[in-house]
């Protein structure tokens, strides 16, 4: 645990794409899912972590897969009371696709304000965000994050935070799900393809767009959005992925 709070504390101060590699190491490390969690919560700062899925659509009860940091006393107290299906946070999770504070949520019955204020009381919250994911074959989740601190430090763990949430959360839920369901191989456009082979060999983005006739910034738009189908950080670790998966041969 110690490793993980010094990783997180030197990642502070590194760019944010050297704490994104360091988020996604951990979440491709191979480790037992649960050990993921922890480890992604203590390098995120927050007080809990949860990743939520459904296997049978978007009923958050159908056939769940759940890896979570929360007290065995909550577990135990949501279970026996069905929590599943009067949680707030669950129904919008589902429902929606952009992340979300809790702050935002419509409380619509007195059994769903008796559950915050129980899961208050039992460690959780009061200040919380959620993202949803969805990958390409439909399986959704849903990853949230929480914390008992003040509203400033909620607010600015938010704003320093936000993006590299909803990376961790899509690069873990692809994880999950690829453990799961067998792996979802990305498809790459052919100009996708181009932009990568062409990297491979040494050229830059104005010497592809020179190759390829088009503009430089159509060429890098090309290569970002070959990272993000690859998960990756980098175009060289693009290159090295796109060609393990068969995609092109250098």
């Amino acid at each position: 645990m110690a490793e993980i709070a010094a990783l997180a504390e030197r990642s502070l101060a590194e760019p944010g794409e050297a704490r994104l590699a360091a988020a996604f190491a951990i979440v491709d490390a191979g480790e037992d899912s649960e050990v993921t969690i922890v480890k992604l919560r203590d390098f995120v700062g927050c007080d809990h972590l949860v990743y939520h899925s459904s296997k049978l659509g978007s009923s958050p009860s159908a056939d769940p897969y759940i890896r979570l940091t929360y007290p065995a006393t909550w577990i135990k107290r949501y279970l026996q009371m069905g929590y599943v299906d009067v949680d707030p946070v669950l129904r919008e999770g589902f429902r929606r696709t952009l992340p979300f504070d809790w702050s935002e949520l419509s409380i619509s019955s007195e059994r769903e304000g008796a559950f915050l204020m129980d899961a208050l009381a039992h460690g959780v919250g009061p200040f919380g965000l959620s993202i949803p994911v969805r990958n390409k074959q439909g399986h959704r989740a849903l990853f949230s994050v929480s914390s008992a601190g003040t509203p400033e430090s909620w607010t600015a763990f938010k704003t320093a935070n936000l993006s590299l949430l909803v990376a961790i959360a899509n690069r873990l839920h692809r994880r999950l799900v690829s453990e799961l369901f067998g792996e979802d191989h990305p498809q790459l456009s052919a100009r996708e393809i181009e932009c990568l082979q062409w990297t491979a060999v040494g050229k830059d983005a104005g010497e592809i767009a020179d190759i390829l006739e088009i503009s430089s910034h159509t060429v890098r738009d090309y290569l970002k959005s070959a990272r993000f189908k690859l998960d990756c950080v980098t175009s060289a670790q693009a290159v090295t992925k796109a060609v393990k998966l068969g995609l092109f041969v250098l």
